[in-house]
This record gives structure tokens, C-alpha cells and sequence, in this order.
């Protein structure tokens, strides 16, 4: 272990390496679909990178019992989940230039301006991927 250390190119390490992208609406062909961070990698600051692929996962087993061909099951799942995702990944990433203000005080008016709670009150948390409408087309 010490000698990969050691040997390391410290050139490319990075103490906090985390990357990002825009969200993609596009998530399966016909019979095939992607989820979790496959999909829609998201940066840490909402902790909801692993709760979107858990949804994810119970939407996708809830389409795939509708009564339908699988390549409109696929797409029912995407047209439900893509919308949601986008956005935690969007807010996600808002949420990272709030957390890196320097100074304390304008962070704390930003996190007041903000109003976190009340908006993650009225979408984030009260979704439930076990009873959401999947005819909808947005989640």
C-alpha cells in the first residue's frame, strides 16, 4: 500500500476532485434504461444522490408491472423521473455555490434569502415514488 502511495502522480490528485454536468433527459432506448448517478451523477450538497436512485428504482419497478410494451414502460419512467432529477441535480449545484460564500455573513443572508426548508418542504421530501401518478409527465 505504501509504495502505491508513494508512487502516486501528485499532479492529478485532487483532495476534493468532484464533478459535475447538466442534467440529461434522455435516459433509456427501447429497451434499455439508465439510472441512479448513470444517469444523474449529483453533487453532495442536498444528500440526495442516493435517494434519487433509490426513486429511480421504485418508479422503474412500477412501470415495468404497467400494462404496456416495455419501450413505452421505459419511456413512462423517464418522462416521470428525468423533471425531478434535473432539478435536484440543478438545486444541488446552486446549493454548492451557496456552501463556498467566503464570507460568513453574506452565507448566512444567502441561506435566508434562500428559504431552504420551505422549498424543500413543498417538493423535495413529501414525493412518494411508490404512489406518484406515472402518467404524469413530470415528477
Amino acid at each position: 500500500m505504501r509504495a502505491a502511495i508513494d508512487n502516486v502522480d501528485r499532479d492529478q490528485c485532487f483532495r476534493w476532485a468532484l464533478n459535475n454536468r447538466k442534467p440529461v433527459m434522455n435516459w433509456c432506448t427501447d429497451r434499455v434504461a439508465l439510472l441512479g448517478d448513470a444517469v444523474h451523477p449529483t453533487l453532495p450538497y442536498m444528500a440526495q444522490g442516493a435517494a434519487m436512485a433509490i426513486e429511480d428504482a421504485a418508479v422503474l419497478s412500477r412501470a415495468l408491472a404497467l400494462d404496456m410494451p416495455m419501450a413505452e414502460a421505459l419511456q413512462a419512467f423517464q418522462n416521470h423521473r428525468a423533471p425531478r432529477a434535473a432539478r435536484v441535480v440543478r438545486e444541488s449545484t446552486e446549493m454548492g455555490d451557496l456552501y463556498h460564500i467566503a464570507d460568513a455573513q453574506q452565507m448566512k443572508q444567502a441561506f435566508k434569502d434562500r428559504n431552504i426548508a420551505a422549498s424543500r418542504n413543498n417538493w423535495l421530501y413529501p414525493y412518494d415514488p411508490m404512489n406518484v401518478d406515472l402518467m404524469s409527465q413530470a415528477g
